[in-house]
């Protein structure tokens, strides 16, 4: 059998060059500082530069701006460690690129340390696999910034919380209604947001499941508000515990209308008690009155009993009066309903009001800013004279040591409604009584039985489809807020 006979070494040298000549990635190779030495046919068509002009240069030199934007690090690393690498460079320019490529670069010592090979892919289907994901990215993110939007949009409180009740995330309605910025809720123990934080393992182990809770929260301002709790585990595929989601919705509202409507509701007891007694007594007392007065016509000045029929006479005036203020809280006024000015009825009210508290309002300082034009009131002006004289003598009896009366108007053309706000520097209502403001025969001031002024203005102005608020504290004084719907015809006086 015959020998095959062994190539000569120029002929193995001229085989293995047609080899790296023609394989389909590109190769440089330089010496141990970076000079190049080789550049195959693929390397001059990726970067688009014959070989004849970088050979004898230094590559970082010469790929300057591939180096810079990707292999810095390792391409020094490899010069001076013989450490080998392999990366990928997404939108780079090469130094003869006018577009943007993705490419995959390696390097490797060569033997003894004579030097090092560079080798370089560039790859379409790796640029379109960027592409891909970029769109998944911007997808994602948009996902992303929808739902974080969605979430911020809710009008309900959404709080969730990592295994140990730490915030993590909060949305803007929970900045708006706890008056926290965010930063502020992340990495603090839930509980900081409710008034007593040592009932919010209670609340949780009722709430979890979804059940619904009353709880009372606390702002950033130390104000306490009432707010409904439900909780929802946010569990992963894989079955574990990921977060907890914390639902709270601000029921203060809901309360207020609650609380309006048992006033309403007591009102509407407490008026069905005073015509009864209304009916009971009237007849009686008028009766007692008349022959009292009778009695005094038939008595001598000098009589020592007329003191006594007198007392009696007066004793039952008063108490016939008693029984017409009831029978006007009874009273339905709409059969009086007119075109009313709003503004002469405030000026009206002061006047009385003052006139009646003589002693009192001289040491009082009375600031009124009601609009020369306002829209008229359809509505019973002498009822409505009686409302605003009534709560402004009630300012002026709170400041027995002198203060400020202040009257305003406002206009809100969009709910076709006015504001008449009313407020006192006075002694102010603790928060246990401003729900009874409104109830007949209730006061807060010391040697009175009470009356029916507030209860009476509460029914006139509910039979004027409007409001009557008051906002106050001990020792800060009063507001009461009037708000009343303007005529159909819109008119201004």
């Amino acid at each position: 059998m015959g020998m095959r006979s062994k190539p000569d070494l120029p002929e193995r040298v001229e085989f293995l060059e047609s080899i790296l000549e023609n394989i389909p990635t590109g190769i440089i190779v330089a010496d141990s500082e970076g000079k190049i030495l080789l550049v195959n046919a693929w390397q001059e068509r990726i970067s688009r530069v014959r070989r004849e002009q970088v050979l004898g240069t230094y590559f970082h030199d010469k790929w300057e701006r591939l180096f810079k934007q990707g292999i810095m690090d390792e391409y020094w690393d490899l010069i001076a460690n013989n450490r080998p690498f392999q990366t990928t460079v997404h939108d780079v320019y090469p130094q003869f690129y006018d577009e943007r490529i993705s490419a995959v670069s390696r390097g490797a010592p060569l033997p003894d340390g004579r030097g090092i090979v560079l080798l370089h892919d560039i790859s379409p289907e790796m640029k379109q696999d960027k592409r891909d994901i970029r769109q998944l990215s911007r997808r994602l993110a948009d996902s992303t910034n929808f739902l974080s939007n969605l979430i911020d949009s809710s009008p309900n409180i959404v709080i969730t919380t990592g295994e140990s009740d730490e915030i993590e995330s909060a949305n803007r309605t929970a900045e708006q209604t706890f008056g926290y910025g965010r930063s502020s809720f992340i990495g603090r123990h839930i509980s900081f947001l409710f008034e007593e934080p040592t009932e919010f393992e209670r609340y949780l182990s009722i709430a979890v499941g979804g059940q619904s809770v009353e709880v009372r929260c606390t702002k950033s301002n130390t104000e306490v508000f009432p707010a409904k709790m439900q909780v929802r585990d946010i569990v992963g595929q894989d079955g574990e515990l990921q977060a907890k989601l914390f639902l709270l919705t601000d029921v203060t509202r809901e309360r207020r209308m609650e609380e309006k409507l048992a006033v309403s509701e007591k009102l509407a007891i407490y008026s069905e008690l005073m015509a009864g007694i209304a009916h009971q007594l009237n007849n009686p007392l008028v009766g007692v009155t008349n022959f009292a007065a009778l009695l005094l016509e038939r008595m001598d000045l000098d009589d020592p009993n007329r003191s006594l029929v007198e007392t009696i006479h007066e004793a039952a005036q008063k108490c016939n009066h008693m029984l017409t203020s009831m029978t006007k809280s009874l009273r339905e006024p709409k059969s009086t309903f007119h075109q009313t000015d709003l503004r002469e009825v405030l000026d009206r009210a002061i006047k009385l009001a003052i006139a009646e508290e003589t002693v009192g309002a001289a040491n009082v300082i009375v600031n009124t800013s009601i609009h020369s034009k306002l829209p008229f009131i359809r509505g019973d002006s002498l009822q409505l004279l009686e409302v605003f004289r009534n709560i402004v003598v009630n300012a002026l009896q709170a400041m027995t040591n002198g203060g400020t009366l202040s009257v305003s108007t406002s206009v809100d053309p969009s709910l076709s409604e006015v504001r008449v706000e009313i407020s006192d520097t006075g002694t102010g209502i603790v928060a246990e009584n401003l729900e009874k403001v409104f109830d007949p025969f209730f006061s807060t001031k010391k040697n009175t039985r009470g009356g029916l002024g507030l209860s009476f203005a509460y029914q006139v102005i509910k039979s004027h489809s409007g409001r009557i608020n008051v906002k106050s504290g001990q020792g800060e004084g009063s507001v009461f807020e009037v708000t009343l719907p303007w005529s159909e015809k819109q008119e201004t006086v």
